[in-house]
C-alpha cells in the first residue's frame, strides 16, 4: 500500500510538469528565451526530485527525434511557429521533446507498477 501511494503521488507530479510545460509554451511562446530558461528550471527541478537511472537516454532521444521531426514538418510546410529561431523552429523546442519524453515514459512506467499491485 506504501508503495502504490509514493507512485500516486510521483505519478501527481509528473501530470503538474506535463501541464507545466503547456502552459508556458501557451503563455510565453513569443519569449524564446524566457521559455528557454523556464523549461530548463522544470527540468532541473525534475531531476533534483524524480531523477531515474535512464532519464537522460529519454531527454536526448527525445530531444533529436522530436527536434528532427518538427524540422522536417516545418520545412515542409506542415506547420510553423509564430516565433521560430533556428530552422524554422524555436530553440526551446529541443527541451520541450526532450521533457516530454522523459514524462510520458516515466507516467506510464508509473501507471503499469500501479496496475501490477
Amino acid at each position: 500500500m506504501l508503495l502504490t501511494k509514493k507512485l500516486e503521488i510521483e505519478l501527481f507530479f509528473e501530470i503538474i510538469l506535463f501541464f507545466a510545460g503547456v502552459v508556458i509554451i501557451t503563455i510565453f511562446f513569443n519569449n524564446n528565451i524566457l521559455l528557454t530558461f523556464l523549461f530548463i528550471v522544470i527540468g532541473v527541478i525534475r531531476k533534483i526530485f524524480w531523477h531515474k537511472k535512464h532519464d537522460v537516454y529519454y531527454f536526448v532521444c527525445g530531444a533529436i527525434i522530436g527536434s528532427l521531426a518538427e524540422i522536417i514538418c516545418v520545412y515542409f510546410g506542415v506547420w510553423q511557429y509564430a516565433n521560430p529561431s533556428f530552422l524554422g523552429v524555436p530553440m526551446w523546442s529541443p527541451l520541450a521533446w526532450g521533457l516530454v519524453t522523459m514524462l510520458v515514459i516515466q507516467i506510464a512506467e508509473k501507471f503499469i507498477k500501479m496496475k501490477m499491485k
